[in-house]
C-alpha cells in the first residue's frame, strides 16, 4: 500500500514480490516452489514498544483502516503459511498471498 511516511515498507515489499517471482521461475525445474505471505500489522510483544501515542487514540487510527476492525496475531498468520508449505498446494509458486485483514485489496 502507497502511504506517506512508508517508503521503505513499500521498497521492502516490492522487492520481496519480484524476488519471489524470480525464484520462482528459478527454482521450479528443480521442484522448489517459492511464496510469499505479505502481512499488514500483527500484534506481537514488540508492537507495543515500537508504537507510539496513546493506547486508546493509536488503536483507533489503527483499527479504522481494517476493515475486519483488528489487528492480526501470528495465528492468524500460521495457517497461511503450513498451507503454502504443504501438499495442498503444489501447484502453487510464485505467489504471494496477502494476509491482512483486508487492509490492502487489488
Amino acid at each position: 500500500v502507497g502511504e506517506s511516511g512508508l517508503l521503505v515498507t513499500a521498497t521492502a515489499r516490492s522487492t520481496t514480490v519480484g524476488l519471489t517471482r524470480s525464484l520462482a521461475k528459478e527454482l521450479a525445474r528443480f521442484g522448489i516452489r517459492a511464496n510469499a505471505v505479505s502481512l499488514a500489522l500483527v500484534r506481537t510483544d514488540n508492537f507495543d514498544a515500537h508504537a507510539g501515542g496513546s493506547e486508546d487514540e493509536r488503536m483507533r487510527k489503527i483499527l479504522a483502516q481494517y476493515p475486519l476492525r483488528r489487528l492480526g496475531h501470528p495465528d492468524d498468520i500460521t495457517p497461511m503459511v503450513l498451507l503454502l508449505a504443504s501438499p495442498l498446494s503444489s501447484w502453487t509458486t510464485g505467489q504471494v498471498v496477502s494476509v491482512n485483514g483486508g487492509y490492502a485489496m487489488p
